[in-house]
């Protein structure tokens, strides 16, 4: 039996349901629900599971009763249908935080420590301190290292997460050292959480030309107009920076005793 709360992704969920509910009755087609749904075409549900095609909130009561899914179950998938058919951050972040409390697996809480890993900036700041900072259980010491500070609970949560998703373990010594664990956006971290961790970032860069003394941090920008194809040339050059500056700071040869932030933004400001 298929477990709705396993899914992210409503469109996998209804194409696992389809394939499930097929074996069990080759009655099951694409028209077949088509008719109970209230489909005008045969190729609707094809263009809904392979993403041509959005469901409305009338559709998605529809679908709950066809696959005979209980209230949780329904409020849960509306809520996949929700998330996935958002277009603003802030209401997706809203939806998927609602996927998250309602999921209770393995698998569920693997998910919520991934989200919640790129929701705070400080949790990624205290892992790459641990890359040189002895840390050896001073959670007062260590919350006064980040700048701007944060507090000592903030600092034992980030710490906490870490060690559940085994991005750093402590040692016989007592210290706490980083692993070659990593954690990608992909295949598990939502789109939705990277973006969490992006504006943090943005924020905080406001905030240096305030905090940061200018010849401690490096803010410039520049607006300028450009074809299609130079547009993709700086695009492309940007991505070799970001690779190249990966490179510099894994072979280091000095002493790492600093964590910095850099952040890469280019964006359009016309309809062109």
């Amino acid at each position: 039996m298929i477990n709705v709360f396993e899914y992210t992704d409503y469109r996998l969920l209804l194409r696992d349901l389809y394939e499930e509910r097929k074996k069990a009755q080759p009655i099951f087609s694409y028209r077949y629900i088509g008719q109970k749904v209230g489909f005008s075409s045969a190729g609707y549900f094809s263009n809904i599971i392979q993403g041509r095609r959005n469901i409305s909130s009338d559709l998605v009561f529809k679908f709950a009763e066809l696959f005979k899914f209980n209230k949780r179950e329904t409020e849960y998938f509306e809520a996949l249908v929700l998330y996935d058919q958002s277009k603003e951050h802030s209401q997706k972040k809203y939806h998927y935080e609602k996927i998250l409390s309602m999921r209770k697996s393995k698998v569920g809480q693997l998910s919520a420590d991934q989200y919640e890993y790129f929701d705070k900036w400080y949790y990624v700041a205290v892992r790459e301190l641990l890359n040189f900072f002895p840390f050896k259980g001073d959670y007062q010491e260590l919350s006064l290292m980040l700048r701007p500070s944060i507090t000592p609970r903030e600092a034992k949560a980030a710490i906490d997460l870490l060690e559940r998703l085994k991005l750093v373990r402590k040692k016989t010594d007592g210290t706490f050292e980083v692993t070659e664990s990593n954690i990608t956006s992909y295949p598990n971290v939502p789109l939705v959480a990277v973006h969490n961790f992006q504006i943090a970032a943005m924020d905080m860069a406001k905030q240096a030309l305030d905090r940061i003394p200018q010849d401690k941090r490096s803010i410039s920008t520049v607006s300028l107009s450009c074809s299609a194809e130079t547009y993709q040339a700086i695009f492309e050059r940007v991505a070799a920076l970001r690779r190249e500056i990966q490179e510099l700071v894994k072979n280091d040869p000095g002493k790492v005793d600093r964590v910095y932030q850099f952040n890469f933004q280019v964006y359009p400001l016309t309809n062109f």
